[in-house]
């Protein structure tokens, strides 16, 4: 751990500010020896403390402080340290007015009469007094501690300063506070020590441990998975290493990746078994998460041993009645019961522990304590007192950790489920509350990191409560209208929420204060650097985790995004023409039974003037199936398949509509709705306008039928690439980028054409500028799996022109989503990718489909035209020019595209494969 300046015991505080300073020289022939008697008063201080005699304590001070204003004078360093010694009893008594002013007018004296000794006094006295039990008093003097050191320049005392200070704000829940220190001591420390210092390893992690406190995991874990990372390369099998994994293994927990935690805590106690032995508590400690992880994989059996390992040495080392082992015993014994490990077991008066509870110290325990005690009420069939406990597990976790703490979160979601099943009035209210919190917590973590492992995780956190709130919905949306409004609440907001709340932010962002501006910046000035090849990833991926973290510090409360996502389906609904209809899919897990979840399909169906109705359709394994190999969903029995899982349970609706918006989630993207086979035998699109989006916020105030003004931005085309020989080259897609560049001039608009080896990334982002419609005609790509890239944005993308460009990304002709997704796309209509697989990408709870798609909405495009599965090079030439031929004519890009569509099935347009035009979807953004 990172040493402290001289830490005092808790005893005898105030006599060790002195004499850890200073040697005091008495005047001699005195009728008493004033140094007994100093000593004397000095050891009489630190008993009557210690006894809690606090009035004594005082007195003793006041005479301590006359004594050396007499002999030694009142500026005498010795009687100014007795003065803060004074002070210290004073605030052990109560009398924190007087005690302040004391101190601060000791301090003031030292500061003029001996300014070498007042670093170490303010050291000392700030820990005496955070060890008293003062944090709040102690805050103040360790802020002029860091002021008067800071005077001197960087330091490791002054980056140790900061550490502690953080480590006080921590302990006092004041997390932003702690983290802006511990921020600047992790940083204080790289710079003096290297990063492979141990002071440094320290305070990466106990930033990240501060901000897992705070309930903010996704800028948690980047912090601990370095330190654990820094310490086992730097420091080995440690005791550090062995902290990190333990603190890294806790944020896991939170969020319920007991698999991931597990491998952690068991390294990190089979490490303490043979180094520290078996009865230290470390050891112990390590033991009892394990045990904990173990219960979240439902492994009781396992976990019962280890508990009872852990009880079985507290009452060896510490006795049978000692508060700790009657504790652990205890929460053994209740988790034995709630998970079927034990039948049954006395576990003590249920209303005399929630009374304990009620009225004792509120921390993590307390919290636990209480939900194991209203699932122990929930077994014994006691309805009341379960909801009550439910409740009071809530209260506490808000008061101890916040009420956006996952663990807070968990509680809320436990309440809203047993009002549920009591049919209590309040269920509804408890669930809007619920998915209220949720959206909170998920936007502050979204904003706080790039790494989209953590995003799917903050993501992955969330979907099994909004299974719960969308089970709920279903349940009461025929009777109750709130509930109905939830649900389109939750349609609506929490559809690829990665990107939407990024995209939330960076329309916000002109509006925000200039130091948040100037945040924004940098967070994509370094996500731009990250990307380059040949960077210091590693390196700049830290700046980039710590700029995340201080944008989020920043701008996560701001209301004027709560207000942008305000947006309600009633008004978009109200919008709607007579035959328009929306059809919202959701993936969610679903509990089906107590011990099982299964993730299902929901589709709510929105028409005209506020009419939802929301619908189950069963388990997303039978449409995985159908679509596990993409280029399958082009056959025309799949697509039949798909239309009765998907569309015929719903269409009795669907009378009267000619219009119908889908807006598809996770792996329902992949699927062609538009071409599905409806029970006449026709693809769908033939009977009905057919519009896909990745958001119902796509549906609001759109131009979707507003033809485009021929005066407007231009059009860029790429294609006719030269690969260099990295791929077979493409001849038709010359005649595809002339031939829309004739159709463009023709109305016109000159384009701008890039082929050959002009055609680079470099030069293509250049021209990309102003720019209404971007049409690339190339080679796609989307690889599944790769051990080299985990990031699905880096899986994914297009080919382009190798070359020696001015920027080193797209030197290979990679042009990868996560490179576009940096590209400042903002105000373009539309982007084009005719080319293969380029609808392609992983399921994701936070962006729907995390590739191309994703990519194209976080750079701000309005819509995308993607190939969901391989095409032909010569048919996505001619659909490509129908296509354009359609705009020409004054239609919208909405219906151009169903319009080309329409002339290939009607016989207009020949030489398109079927596979070819179907694969092809246009998505609103």
């Amino acid at each position: 751990m990172v040493r402290r300046l001289a830490p005092l015991p808790r005893r005898l505080a105030g006599a060790l500010v002195i004499n850890g300073l200073l040697f005091l020289s008495w005047p001699t022939g005195a009728a008493e020896d004033p140094g007994r008697r100093d000593a004397a008063l000095e050891e009489a201080i630190g008993t009557a403390d210690a006894r809690g005699r606090r009035a004594e304590a005082v007195e003793l001070s006041r005479e301590l402080v006359a004594l050396r204003t007499g002999v030694l004078g009142a500026d005498a360093t010795a009687t100014l340290a007795a003065r803060l010694t004074l002070s210290i009893m004073l605030e052990q008594a109560g009398e924190t007015t007087e005690a302040r002013a004391l101190r601060d007018a000791a301090f003031d004296r030292l500061a003029e009469v001996d300014p070498e000794r007042l670093p170490p006094i303010l050291n000392n006295t700030a820990i005496a007094l955070q060890n008293t039990g003062h944090p709040d008093s102690a805050v103040p003097v360790f802020d002029r501690l860091v002021a008067v050191m800071a005077g001197a320049g960087e330091s490791v005392p002054l980056a140790i300063t900061h550490f502690n200070l953080a480590a006080l704000h921590r302990d006092r829940r004041d997390y932003d506070a702690a983290i802006a220190e511990g921020r600047i001591a992790a940083e204080m420390f790289e710079r003096l020590e290297g990063p492979d210092a141990e002071d440094t390893i320290a305070a990466i992690g106990a930033l990240g441990q501060t901000y897992g406190m705070a309930g903010r995991p996704a800028a948690a874990l980047p912090h601990l998975r370095e330190a654990w990372t820094r310490a086992g390369q730097a420091l080995g099998p440690s005791d550090e290493t062995m902290l990190q994994a333990n603190n890294l293994a806790a944020v896991l927990r939170d969020l319920g990746r007991h698999d991931e935690a597990e491998p952690l805590d068991r390294a990190a106690l089979d490490w303490r078994r043979v180094r520290l032995g078996p009865a230290h508590g470390a050891t112990l400690i390590s033991a009892r998460n394990l045990a904990l992880d173990l219960v979240g994989l439902d492994r009781a059996e396992e976990a019962a041993g280890l508990y009872d390992q852990v009880v079985d040495t507290l009452a060896r080392t510490r006795g049978p009645d000692h508060p700790e082992t009657r504790r652990i015993a205890r929460e053994r014994d209740m988790i034995a019961i709630l998970t079927g490990a034990a039948p049954s077991g006395d576990v003590g008066d249920l209303a005399a522990m929630e009374a304990q509870l009620t009225t004792g110290t509120v921390d993590a325990d307390a919290v636990y304590l209480a939900n194991r005690l209203a699932g122990i009420a929930e077994r014994r069939g006691e309805p009341a007192a379960e909801l009550r406990l439910h409740r009071l597990s809530l209260d506490l976790a808000e008061r101890h950790f916040g009420p956006l703490h996952p663990v807070a979160i968990s509680m809320a979601t436990n309440v809203a489920r047993a009002e549920r099943a009591q049919a209590h009035p309040e269920a509804t209210a408890a669930y809007v509350r619920l998915e209220e919190r949720l959206r909170l917590w998920a936007r502050r973590e979204y904003a706080s990191t790039s790494d989209q492992a953590v995003i799917e995780q903050v993501a992955a956190a969330t979907r099994e409560a909004l299974g719960d709130i969308l089970s709920y919905g279903y349940a009461a949306g025929r009777s109750d209208p709130q509930a109905i409004a939830l649900v389109a609440r939750v349609m609506l907001n929490w559809k690829a929420p990665g990107s939407l709340e990024r995209a939330l932010l960076d329309r916000a962002a002109t509006d925000l204060p200039p130091a948040d501006r100037d945040l924004v910046a940098r967070v994509r000035r370094l996500k731009a650097e990250s990307l380059r090849p040949g960077a210091d990833r590693q390196a700049i991926e830290r700046r980039l985790d710590l700029a995340e973290a201080a944008l989020a510090d920043r701008v996560s409360g701001l209301r004027r995004l709560q207000a942008q996502q305000a947006l309600d389906y009633g008004a978009i609904l109200s919008a709607f023409r007579p035959g328009d209809a929306v059809l919202d899919y959701m993936t969610v897990p679903m509990r089906m039974a107590p011990d099982r979840v299964e993730e299902r399909i929901l589709v709510m169906l929105g028409r005209a003037e506020g009419r939802i109705r929301l619908f189950d359709l069963g388990p997303v394994a039978a449409v995985a199936d159908l679509i596990a190999v993409p280029e399958a969903a082009a056959g025309h029995d799949t697509r039949r398949r798909l239309y009765d899982l998907l569309i015929r349970p719903v269409m009795s609706e669907l009378k009267g509509v000619d219009r119908l918006a889908v807006v598809p989630d996770g792996l329902l993207t992949l699927v062609p709705f538009d071409v599905l086979i409806d029970r006449n035998g026709q693809p769908m699109i033939a009977a009905l306008d057919m519009r896909i989006a990745r958001s119902g916020r796509a549906l609001a105030g759109g131009d979707h039928d507003t033809p485009q003004d021929a005066d407007r931005r231009g059009v860029l085309l790429v294609g006719d690439v030269d690969y260099g020989g990295a791929a077979t080259p493409l001849p038709f897609t010359a005649a595809e980028i002339d031939g829309i560049a004739a159709t463009a001039r023709a109305g016109g608009i000159p384009p701008v054409v890039l082929r050959g080896m002009e055609a680079r990334a470099d030069t293509v982002r250049r021209a990309a500028a102003g720019q209404r419609v971007l049409h690339f005609a190339t080679h796609g790509f989307f690889a599944p799996l790769a051990p080299d890239a985990d990031d699905p944005l880096e899986r994914a993308g297009v080919l382009l022109a190798a070359g020696s460009g001015e920027d080193e990304a797209g030197k290979d002709g990679r042009l990868t989503a996560a490179e576009l997704a940096t590209w400042p796309l903002d105000g373009v209509d539309l982007v084009v990718l005719s080319a293969c697989d380029t609808a392609q990408g992983d399921r994701s709870y936070a962006e729907g489909l995390a590739g191309l798609p994703s990519a194209l909405a976080t750079a701000g495009v309005r819509r995308s035209l993607l190939a969901r599965w391989p095409v032909s090079d010569r048919g996505a030439a001619r659909f490509m020019a129908r296509f354009y031929d359609h705009l020409a004519a004054g239609k919208s890009y909405e219906a151009a595209f169903r319009a080309s569509k329409l002339d290939v099935l009607e016989g207009r347009l020949a030489g398109v494969p079927e596979q070819t035009w179907a694969a092809f979807t246009l998505i609103a953004n």
